[in-house]
């Protein structure tokens, strides 16, 4: 991965969401690649599990979605100029797909939830060609049976919601992928009405993680990343 912001060891591409969609455009034309959205659970999971920090430090772009990385970047006097949610870069992705007459593929979450919301992404953009939608209930087992059902799709983006599966399937099988594909965590429940974002002034102020907890507490053990990635970038300033 090129060069960027080092947010604990990680390099995180600076950029406005209109040059985020410039730089996954130029992925499209190159025909492959992996869009990593990271926020402060993924950069703290990647730095204590080596697995993941393989996927994250060769991922062709690292996007900063989450105010905890563009906190970390400032603190450790470096520049972030925006948070660049993986929700927002999907809508961003999806409007210039509509324009530019490419196609997308939606890969994930529960039965019937990629339909749903690749419907309403098609209600918000006319012109957006849908090339498949798939379910996430499926095994490693019959992985290579739907890449190559998705390569016969041809289409030019793969969105993927499949949790904390997500990043690493995508990374086992970029080469095989006839697109560039990025992991969107919940963003097809949002899509499809099954979950409602923070309020605006909830996501820029970094507070994000407690709206969601408290519509699902069950996300406790999640949020704990929080205070475990504060800790990991206020020792690393220390010793740096």
């Amino acid at each position: 991965m090129e060069t960027g912001v080092d947010v604990l060891g990680f390099k995180v591409a600076p950029l406005w969401l209109n040059e985020a969609v410039t730089r996954v455009l130029d992925l499209v034309a190159r025909g492959g690649g992996q869009i990593v959205t990271a926020n402060a659970e993924i950069l703290y999971a990647a730095a204590t599990e080596p697995r993941l920090a393989e996927v994250v430090h060769r991922a062709e772009l690292v996007i900063a979605d989450g105010m905890g990385v563009v906190w970390a970047a400032r603190f450790t006097r470096q520049q972030l100029p925006e948070r660049v949610s993986g929700y927002d870069l999907l809508h961003a992705l999806c409007k210039t797909s509509s324009e530019r007459k490419l196609r997308v593929y939606m890969l994930g979450g529960d039965m019937g939830v990629a339909e749903v919301a690749a419907l309403r992404l098609t209600e918000l953009y006319p012109k957006l060609e849908v090339a498949g939608a798939h379910h996430g209930y499926f095994t490693d087992e019959e992985s290579d049976s739907l890449v190559a059902a998705i390569n016969e799709a041809r289409p030019d983006f793969l969105f993927v919601a499949l949790g904390v599966r997500g990043e690493r399937w995508i990374y086992d099988r970029k080469a095989a992928l006839p697109c560039p594909a990025m992991q969107v965590g919940g963003s097809f429940d949002i899509l499809a009405g099954r979950a409602v974002r923070a309020p605006r002034w909830m996501q820029q102020s970094g507070l994000e993680w407690a709206y969601r907890l408290g519509r699902d507490p069950k996300r406790l053990r999640r949020v704990m990343a929080l205070p475990l990635f504060i800790w990991r970038v206020l020792v690393r300033r220390v010793l740096t």
